[in-house]
């Protein structure tokens, strides 16, 4: 996680001008963090805004600190109501004194990592407190979702409608649900339609509270509090400005389900354009399916837990997959199927890439700075320490280049093949997808954060940038045709891109929340996997235009294109089977599973 150091002329002016005395009916004190995560810290500075503007309109007192210590006995006595932004206090006596403070009628509004709890809190009354909530997994990277309201007779909902949709946030699953807890009230939930959500951690189905109250104590959590998009939705401040000012018991609830999530890959599903087979990850079962079309046959081979990524060596025949639960890379022979190495890369393998240049591979990890570096000859490994998270990995093996982009660094990590030695690349911020044209040495990056691509020359490093629609996930290149491709998760479009003017072509609706998207550059047809609606829109890339939609499985999520042989390989969330598309036969009834 990156580090930050908060605005400080922000932070002075809202301790300064926040508190409004003059006949205040109550008093709030709101605690974060300035070196919290950037994301964490960007919804603290929101927030400090808009508590400054609700105190001054509903006529209560706001002060703010960024300084735990203050969590004491005697500073507490001077306030009603307490408002954790970004974190908890892990000081015993801070603990103790909050503690106290709550059980003798002190108010609090919790914000998203402020409930973050997991084995190594060590603050059982907390996680009581919480209605026994702790963390289980999330959805990566930030995205809006649809809210119901499960209670509209609470003060903090009264004024909601029925359901809504929340700003882009980091979306937290609990284990134990807190529904399940004798004195919890849940007032808003995810709703079912959302699912699957997430670009790399999937939220899959269930339950899933997302505010809620414990009847014992006046406190209301809030899932809501990661980036600068939370106060963006007039139905949102509402809920905030009312549970604020009306923290209040509520009723027990029943029992429901349990949310459910996995961590997914783009990559998750690969082919080798010399054998034409196609490899994909089960992430479930822990193996990995291998078809075979010019034999008609397909295998299973076991890998390690909860694979998510595959990449190939073409010239060496060697695939490896990177197991997010098993901490390895299991190398695989492509002409026996046989796995012939697990190699230990440390914790959450996430991207796998190959430089076929070299023969070394490239391993990121989740929530770490460093990546394994894989020796292709002998499966020796080496540690590179590049000082970011690559959320994706893209490589150009002509000019001997690996490329590698951070959601919370607005720079682009740029590694030379040849001695491992990097440096950085200005470019935009929250950047999500990736790739490379070859032929014309650019590096093409969406931002999740900003509508837009990003467009670096491999050559001179320099950067322009090219508005897309919102949430630009994937990107694909079509090198024959020089034209580049965009699947915008929240506008349900396809951007396509000049490669030679950097200029939009068009913009070609497809269906809801597009999530992955791959190019046969022989045919120039472009499929992209519409996660929400089941289906795959194949895009006509010489006319820009829907050629038909084909119904895939349940929550497609990775593409791979077969161009010789003008087959779409594509994985689904619900399951272990392939929607197989024959490109031959886009007018008739082209998909098949295996």
């Amino acid at each position: 996680m990156q580090v930050v150091v908060f605005r400080l002329l922000l932070a002075i002016f809202l301790l300064a001008a926040a508190s409004v005395a003059q006949q205040s009916h109550f008093r709030v004190l709101a605690f974060f963090s300035p070196t919290a995560e950037l994301d964490h810290v960007q919804f603290a500075e929101s927030a400090l805004k808009f508590f400054a503007a609700v105190a001054a309109k509903d006529n209560f007192s706001f002060d703010s600190s960024s300084d735990w210590a203050d969590l004491n006995a005697a500073n507490l006595k001077k306030y009603q109501v307490v408002v954790w932004l970004t974190d908890s206090p892990t000081d015993a006596e801070q603990r103790r004194a909050f503690q106290r403070y709550i059980e003798a009628g002190g108010a609090w509004l919790g914000f998203h990592a402020a409930g973050y709890n997991d084995q190594d809190t060590n603050w059982p009354w907390y996680v009581d407190f919480l209605g026994g909530a702790v963390f289980h997994i999330n959805s990566w990277p930030p995205l809006p979702a649809n809210l119901v309201v499960d209670d509209r007779t609470n003060p903090a909902t009264l004024g909601l409608p029925g359901a809504f949709v929340s700003p882009a946030n980091e979306w937290y699953v609990w284990n134990p649900s807190p529904r399940l807890h004798k004195d919890v009230r849940v007032l808003v939930t995810f709703a079912p339609s959302n699912y699957p959500l997430g670009l790399k951690d999937v939220l899959m189905s269930g339950d899933l509270p997302v505010v809620w109250s414990n009847t014992r104590y006046k406190m209301i959590y809030m899932n809501m509090g990661h980036g600068d998009k939370i106060f963006t939705s007039a139905t949102q401040n509402r809920l905030i400005e009312d549970a604020l000012i009306s923290l209040g018991p509520r009723p027990t609830a029943t029992d429901h389900s349990r949310a459910l999530g996995m961590r997914i890959n783009p990559r998750a599903v690969a082919l080798n354009p010399k054998t034409h087979k196609v490899y994909a990850v089960n992430s479930v079962s822990g193996t990995v399916t291998v078809i075979d079309d010019a034999e008609h046959s397909t295998a299973t081979v076991k890998v390690g837990d909860e694979p998510a990524a595959i990449a190939i060596n073409v010239g060496t025949n060697k695939i490896y997959v990177g197991n997010g639960g098993s901490g390895t890379v299991t190398v695989i022979d492509g002409t026996t199927n046989a796995v012939t190495a697990s190699v230990p890369v440390g914790d959450l393998p996430y991207v796998v890439a190959v430089n076929p240049a070299t023969n070394k591979v490239y391993v990121s990890k989740t929530f770490s700075d460093t990546m394994t570096v894989i020796d292709g000859k002998n499966n020796r490994t080496s540690v590179l320490k590049v000082g970011v998270q690559a959320d994706a990995i893209g490589v150009d093996s002509v000019a001997n280049k690996i490329y590698l982009t951070s959601y919370e660094s607005n720079t682009i990590t740029v590694i030379d093949g040849a001695n491992d030695l990097f440096t950085r690349v200005p470019a935009d911020f929250h950047l999500w997808g990736i790739t490379v044209n070859p032929i014309t040495s650019r590096i093409y990056l969406t931002s999740t954060g900003s509508s837009k691509m990003t467009v670096i020359d491999g050559k001179t490093n320099l950067a322009v940038s090219v508005e897309t629609g919102e949430i630009p996930c994937a990107v694909a290149v079509d090198p024959a045709a020089n034209r580049i491709y965009t699947s915008n998760y929240g506008s349900d479009t396809v951007t396509v891109i000049d490669g030679a003017s950097n200029s939009v072509l068009a913009t070609v609706s497809v269906g809801e929340h597009p999530q992955a998207l791959a190019v046969n550059s022989k045919t120039h047809m472009v499929y992209v996997a519409n996660t929400h609606s089941g289906t795959v829109t194949v895009i006509d890339g010489t006319q820009n235009s829907v050629a038909t939609t084909v119904k895939a499985g349940n929550g497609p999520y990775a593409i791979a294109v077969d161009t010789a042989n003008n087959k779409a390989y594509v994985a689904n969330l619900a399951g272990e089977n392939l929607t197989v598309i024959d490109g031959n036969t886009l007018g008739g009834s082209p998909a098949k599973t295996y």
